[in-house]
């Protein structure tokens, strides 16, 4: 991977349909993994009178580019970020010019603007997500990516009970240990969201050199500098144990699960109870009770070392393993880190830096997205019992008694009878040497 100097008088903003002159004033970024990114970007124009409509919901491209070589024809851009404006600001006008900043996102955070609530029966959760990303928001087949190692099995239902369909997409991800980054089609020029389930996702070959800015003489060499650490004591190990009432009498407790491999800086077992798994399975079958515990694990591990940096180069985003060349940099950063956040920034008279968070490097496990807890429901949701046949005054039930029901809140079509899975009635009893405990 090719470094190049960084510099702050080039980059560009560009704002489709906007014919008014924009010079980028101020501009702070955020991103990290399994979260759509953020730009505030502040500018300048000699049209003070840029309204909301000719900017909001625009396709936006913000491009950081190294500084021009006399007599080199124009260099291309070390970066663009596209996405879609959704924030915009007239902070203040002069005589000669208005002062503007728009927000620049990523068109999966407009996932946030949709709050739904749903039923999703016999489909995966790759297939739950892209059914969403499609049929609800538009996305075309080029503009996200599946990369998946494990194959994940078909869930009998799921449902989204008052979410906003990127907190449900991220839960339901987050689950299985799935995460996203974004990443640029310089030929369609738009931002594609790439999803992976491994290491493999990674990106990889940029070494840069431990120098503080001081110590910049030529001005012309990217580096990182403000390295430090911070280590915690994690759980050794996890188990996991469910109960499924079709196969009672099956052991569904896991062994214990350790992802290092030994580590003695580890402590303790975490043991999680009704993690929603239908067999015990290995740690690679998917969504099995030994799959879950490994990604509890990982993700347990994910916080054992927390590690931080600045730089002065464009090219470090979420996703990407750096090392660090030089003999006082801590041996961690020398092995290679995971870059899982960073915060940028830069002006007219303030050059480009950027504060960076990441993880180490490790073969044995790799980064896992937060779990995103389910939402609370309180109280009782109505329903309506269905049958197969129009105007049944009975319901349909299997050789289990079980039968289904419509959810009110369902505004899904489904075929007659298969509104729901297969559902349990429960209601107290008693006799008089046998009752419902209370």
């Amino acid at each position: 991977m090719n470094v190049q100097f960084f510099d702050h008088a080039h980059h560009k903003l560009k704002i489709r349909g906007l014919k008014s002159p924009v010079d980028v004033l101020t501009f702070t970024g955020h991103e990290q993994l399994s979260s759509p990114f953020r730009y505030d970007i502040e500018f300048t124009s000699t049209d003070k009178a840029i309204e909301p409509e000719s900017v909001l919901m625009q396709d936006g491209a913000f491009s950081l580019s190294a500084p021009p070589v006399q007599g080199m024809p124009v260099q291309v851009p070390l970066r663009t970020l596209h996405g879609v404006i959704t924030g915009f600001k007239h902070l203040s006008s002069s005589q000669d010019e208005a002062r503007y900043e728009v927000r620049l996102e990523p068109r999966m955070a407009l996932l946030t603007r949709s709050r739904q609530n749903a039923i999703y029966q016999n489909q995966t959760v790759p297939q739950i997500v892209e059914k969403i990303l499609r049929e609800r928001h538009q996305m075309r087949g080029q503009d996200f990516v599946f990369n998946l190692k494990s194959e994940y099995p078909s869930r009998e239902q799921v449902m989204q009970y008052g979410e906003d369909d990127l907190t449900f997409v991220s839960r339901l991800l987050s689950e299985v240990g799935i995460w996203f980054r974004f990443a640029t089609d310089a030929r369609l020029k738009i931002e594609v969201v790439e999803f992976y389930d491994d290491q493999s996702g990674y990106e990889r070959g940029l070494t840069l050199p431990l120098r503080h800015p001081s110590g910049l003489f030529d001005g012309e060499t990217e580096a990182v500098w403000g390295l430090n650490t911070a280590y915690s004591v994690v759980e050794k190990s996890v188990t996991t144990r469910d109960y499924n009432y079709r196969t009672a009498t099956a052991e569904m407790m896991t062994e214990q699960h350790d992802a290092t491999g030994g580590d003695n800086t580890t402590y303790g077992e975490a043991y999680h109870y009704a993690d929603n798994f239908l067999q015990k399975g290995d740690k690679e079958a998917a969504e099995s009770g030994a799959f879950y515990a490994r990604i509890r694990h990982e993700r347990y591990l994910n916080e054992q070392a927390i590690l931080k940096g600045q730089s002065t180069s464009s090219l470090l985003m979420p996703g990407l393993e750096i090392r660090v060349q030089g003999d006082d940099a801590p041996a961690v950063f020398r092995k290679g880190v995971l870059i899982t956040g960073v915060t940028a920034s830069a002006a007219r008279d303030r050059s480009y830096e950027l504060t960076f968070t990441a993880i180490p490097y490790s073969e044995r496990y790799g980064y896992r997205p937060a779990l995103i807890p389910r939402p609370v429901m309180a109280g009782t949701l109505p329903a309506r019992v269905t049958s197969t046949v129009k105007n049944d005054i009975y319901a349909h039930i299997d050789k289990d008694g079980r039968y289904r029901v419509n959810l009110d809140f369902d505004r899904d079509t489904w075929k007659p009878g298969y509104e729901s899975l297969w559902v349990r009635q429960s209601r107290p009893y008693a006799g008089d040497t046998y009752g419902l405990h209370l």
